[in-house]
């Protein structure tokens, strides 16, 4: 048997061989002729086995990445055997560069596989052939050795060794380990084989077998001393003696098998496996590896998953052919080992598969008899359930047609009870149609009890033509009709049938039969009745909420809209149907867009207190911004809201209210406010005023009293003069500030008079400077005119410009100790710039904005009342102009204003004629009409040295004194009793055109002046009198009008 045996092993070996040799034959053939073709390009990936090609583990890769690059276009994958283990001498591996470079060329790979640690020994060799190829590395063992190790037989893994990691950044390669689990195969076949005594290893003396060979004995001296230990190597032991070691074994013998390579009958240099040799012992045998449970006859082990594995290698074959750098690509190592066991194979060896691990992997387990004949049970299954689904459903379908014929035969008898008795006409009419094809007429087919009940019963109308029965209601229904049936749908419409005095809402439909209509006809009298009165009531609403300005709105806070009209919000609620809520409906945030949102943030709180249940009652009143067809303009509105709903939870729905236009209210609040604050403005500036003007009054009158009083006692005649200057001078401050009073008070009721008149401008500037030139020089000032055109004559008021002028230059006079005053005039396009410059004190820079105030007097102990440049800036501007100053404190000031530019044509005035009265000098006469004795004795003391008085104290007396004493001067005061100044002129006008008559008047405004000369005066004097001025006056016109003889 043994040699049978022999012969048989012998005979399967060469088989083997044959097969080996044939097969490398042909694969180098055309390899050969095939890499030349495609290695020119590079477009090829260079697997290099360190095992020869009947490596179960190394066809376990190799497999998976041909199939994958046959699928990419354009790309080839090449496989080197290189039988490491059966080259004896390093002469061999050093003509490995020459062969591969022979054979592939300088054209590098795109990606070279190195299957064993072993292949790396020619790393160098190939990065100087080819650069830093990429590679993937795939071993059990992660460290490289020397050559000679590799070529050594029955040798441990010597200390001398290189991790992958070290190697990897130089030599651009990622390694994926392939762990053999030595422990946890001895653990799974302890758990296998219960009670198993002995462990038998099943290796060769080719790396790294012996090195495993070590392990599991240390494992089994440290874990499981009480287990024998045997390790059985090709290299010492043929098959047979294996066979005999094996077929001494009992069942507490357990077998572990790595790789069983031997060197070949013919050649002792050209190894085979012979793993399918060892797969006919028949005791279990348990491996390392996945290779050879499928077709090697092993039961199975402890091993990592060969699948996952496979992804991961070709997703990073994946990862360099697209461009990463292989040694960027992190080490792989499984994580999820495993048992796995071929179950057939598993069961035929005696062993229980209820002993394998819960995560164990079973391959070629049988199917149990669901699983198998699972497709033929559903199918059956299925037919069966359709089939008893198919009657259920005729069975419920015969069901529900008998119910439906029951439902329509008891529907029919509803119908028919529903339409005798419901409270609705019902008439079933025939249509007849002229040639033309229009509704000519109808015939009652049919008709209901209430219909019987209301006209005539079903024996009198059936048959009967409607134009028979009801010709008023025929051209109405027989046009509706036609549309009913033409277009075939309902039509509804109302008619009033004025036989029975009753409304109806008419519906007509198409009848099941041809040219047939239903007709139907509702009684909606009271509706009708109610909708008029709520249309009347509605009318009368809309009227006085219209009158009132009152919006009512409705907000729904769900949807955020609010029903009103922003336009014309209850106008369109008298006239129902003709405007729908969405046309009155707005978005919250559109209606809150019209507030003005300075309003805004406060009106939307108050909704949100009211929303949120704070408050019970909203009345806010905010601005809106309004069209009124032509502008925009803003509103005040006052809005008013309540609750109206409430869900469930009592948080609002809908709130009501109104908007109530109030902007004439606010206008006339803001008036009365407005007249408020202007009354106690008044009143303060009253009290101010008062005050003021109680210590303006009282200075000068304090030294003119005072001065009166001790002037009789003064002895010396220089001293009386000293006292006399000073009243005098205080005179004249009281008399200035009764001026400006009396223009102030003017100012302040807003019935200051302009008289506007045609002027030479420059005559009145050469007036002013011959009034302002001697008070300046003779204080050593020089006056400067500078007038702006040769001649201008322009239209203005002349006494409130020369006024104005007039202050401007006091105020320069009374700054200015020396130097220069400069005032005049210029043309600005449209405008006339008038200017004061002088070189007096200037004015502080912090008091120049306030210059124009009143009763602002930048010097206590200058002359003057603070009130002058006040009214000059209010004569300005009332004029039209603008008024400011320019100045420099210690350098002088420039007041300027400007007034419109409004030339005047030239007048010719001829000049009245008098006729030259001739008198005696010593009997020239004054006749004086004054109802005031002082004031007479005023102007008695002026003028009884040079003229003959005569005194009338009033104006009748003043006519009649004439006609007697026929005096050559006139003076006539205004306001005096029995008969005032100018009705007594125009009585002598009546009696002589020529007589001088002077107006003397405390009626001191320029208005005054024009009425006097306007009256028939020729001369105008304002009280109180000065006595230079009057006696002035007075000679102007006697060398005028008198000769003196």
């Amino acid at each position: 048997m043994n040699r049978n045996l022999k012969r048989t092993c012998v005979a399967h070996i060469q088989r083997l061989l044959i097969c080996t040799c044939i097969f490398t034959l042909f694969a180098t053939i055309g390899k050969a002729s095939h890499v030349q073709e495609n290695t020119e390009t590079g477009n090829y990936i260079l697997i290099l086995n360190s095992y020869n090609e009947s490596s179960p583990w190394s066809n376990s890769i190799t497999t998976p990445i041909v199939h994958k690059i046959a699928g990419i276009e354009n790309m080839d994958a090449y496989i080197e055997h290189l039988n490491l283990f059966m080259v004896g001498d390093s002469t061999k591996i050093e003509r490995f560069p020459e062969i591969l470079s022979s054979k592939y060329g300088s054209t590098p790979p795109r990606l070279l596989v190195f299957i064993g640690s072993m292949s790396l020994i020619f790393r160098e060799e190939i990065q100087s052939l080819w650069g830093k190829v990429p590679a993937i590395v795939c071993g059990a063992d992660p460290y490289v050795y020397h050559e000679k190790f590799y070529r050594q037989r029955d040798t441990v893994t010597p200390e001398e060794k290189t991790h992958m990691s070290e190697l990897a950044e130089e030599f651009n390669f990622t390694y994926m380990h392939t762990p053999i689990y030595l422990e946890e195969n001895v653990q799974l076949m302890c758990r296998m084989i219960p009670g198993m005594k002995k462990l038998i290893f099943l290796g060769d003396g080719i790396y790294p077998n012996p090195e495993y060979d070590k392990q599991l004995r240390e494992l089994i001296k440290d874990k499981y001393p009480q287990m024998d230990y045997e390790y059985i190597s090709s290299r010492t032991n043929s098959l047979h003696q294996l066979y005999n070691a094996v077929r001494k074994t009992d069942k507490t013998t357990g077998i572990l098998v790595s790789t069983w390579f031997t060197e070949s009958f013919t050649s002792s240099n050209f190894l085979i496996n012979a793993y399918r040799s060892i797969a006919s012992i028949s005791a279990p045998l348990f491996t390392i590896r996945y290779a050879g449970m499928d077709d090697g006859g092993m039961v199975g082990g402890y091993m990592y998953n060969d699948q996952i594995f496979t992804r991961q290698l070709l997703k990073t074959i994946d990862e360099i052919l697209h461009g990463k750098k292989a040694s960027d690509i992190p080490f792989y190592e499984p994580n999820e080992a495993h048992p796995a066991f071929n179950y057939t194979r598993l069961v035929n060896k005696g062993l229980d598969p209820d002993l394998c691990p819960g995560d164990t992997v079973f391959y070629d387990k049988p199917a149990n008899f669901l699983n198998k004949y699972k497709w033929i049970i559903l199918s059956v299954l299925i037919a069966f359930i359709l089939m008893a689904v198919t009657q259920q459903k005729r069975i419920q379908m015969l069901k529900a047609l008998r119910r439906a014929q029951q439902n329509e035969i008891d529907t029919n008898t509803q119908y028919t009870n529903l339409i005798d008795n419901m409270p609705i006409l019902y008439m079933k009419e025939q249509v007849i149609w002229d040639k033309e094809g229009n509704i000519i007429d109808s015939i009652y087919r049919d008709v209901n009890r209430y219909f019987e009940r209301c006209f005539l019963p079903k024996s009198d109308i059936i048959g009967k033509r409607a134009s028979e029965i009801f010709p008023e209601s025929l051209p109405v229904f027989t046009h509706f009709m036609s549309i009913t049936l033409k277009e075939k749908k309902s039509i509804t419409f109302p008619y009033y049938f004025k036989t029975v005095n009753t409304f109806y809402d008419v519906v007509l439909n198409c009848s099941t039969e041809p040219d047939t209509v239903d007709v139907f006809c509702m009684d909606s009298t009271e509706l009708h009745n109610a909708q008029q009165m709520l249309s009347a009531t509605n009318h009368k609403l809309s009227m006085a909420l219209e009158v009132a300005n009152i919006v009512p709105w409705k907000w729904n806070l769900k949807d955020h809209t609010i029903l009103c009209d922003l336009n014309r919000p209850i106008a369109m609620a008298a006239m129902p149907g003709s405007i729908s809520e969405d046309q009155l409906s707005v978005s919250d945030e559109q209606y809150f867009a019209k507030i003005i949102k300075e309003d805004r943030p406060r009106v939307i709180q108050a909704y949100r207190d009211l929303a949120d249940g704070k408050i019970e009652k909203v009345k806010e009143e905010y601005r809106v911004l309004a069209n009124d067809g032509t502008q925009w303009k803003i509103d005040w509105i006052e809005a008013q809201a309540a609750v109206e709903s409430k869900d469930e939870n009592g948080m609002p729905l809908t709130l009501v209210g109104s908007s109530l236009v109030i902007t004439e209210r606010k206008k006339m609040e803001d008036e009365l406010l407005s007249a408020k604050d202007r009354a106690e403005e008044s009143n303060r500036l009253k009290s101010a005023f008062l005050a003021n003007m109680s210590h303006e009054i009282r200075t000068p009158l304090n030294a003119i009293i005072g001065f009166s009083n001790i002037l009789a006692a003064a002895e010396e005649e220089q001293e009386k003069q000293e006292y006399i200057n000073i009243i005098e001078s205080n005179n004249t401050l009281l008399l200035q500030l009764i001026s400006d009073i009396l223009d102030l008070s003017k100012i302040e009721a807003g019935t200051l008079e302009f008289c506007y008149s045609n002027v030479e401008l420059n005559d009145i500037i050469s007036e002013i400077e011959s009034v302002t030139r001697y008070r300046t020089e003779s204080n050593g000032i020089q006056l400067i005119v500078q007038k702006g055109l040769p001649s201008c004559l322009i239209r203005t008021e002349k006494n409130r410009l020369m006024q104005v002028l007039n202050n401007l230059l006091n105020n320069a006079s009374k700054f200015t100790s020396q130097g220069s005053i400069t005032f005049g005039y210029k043309l600005c396009d449209k405008e006339l710039y008038f200017y004061v410059k002088d070189t007096g004190c200037g004015i502080p820079a912090d008091k120049v904005n306030s210059i124009f105030g009143r009763f602002v007097k930048l010097n206590s102990f200058v002359q003057g009342t603070g009130l002058g440049l006040s009214i000059c800036q209010t004569i300005v501007e009332h004029m039209g102009g603008r008024i400011g100053v320019e100045s420099e404190e210690g350098k002088g000031s420039t007041f300027w204003f400007t007034i419109p530019y409004q030339p005047a044509a030239a007048e010719n005035k001829r000049e009245e004629e008098h006729q030259l009265i001739s008198v005696q000098k010593d009997k020239l006469t004054i006749l004086i009409a004054e109802d005031n004795e002082s004031n007479y004795r005023l102007f008695q003391s002026i003028l009884k040295r040079e003229y003959n008085l005569v005194h009338a104290w009033d104006g009748k007396e003043a006519v009649n004194l004439y006609k007697l004493h026929t005096p050559q001067i006139i003076l006539m005061d205004i306001n005096m009793p029995v008969m005032d100044g100018y009705e007594a002129t125009r009585e002598i006008r009546k009696l002589s055109l020529d007589v001088p008559i002077i107006a003397v008047t405390a009626f001191a405004y320029a208005s005054d002046e024009q009425r006097a000369m306007e009256n028939g005066f020729d001369g105008y004097m304002a009280k109180p009198i000065s006595a230079p001025q009057l006696r002035q006056q007075i000679a102007a016109i006697l060398q005028k009008r008198i000769i003196l003889l």
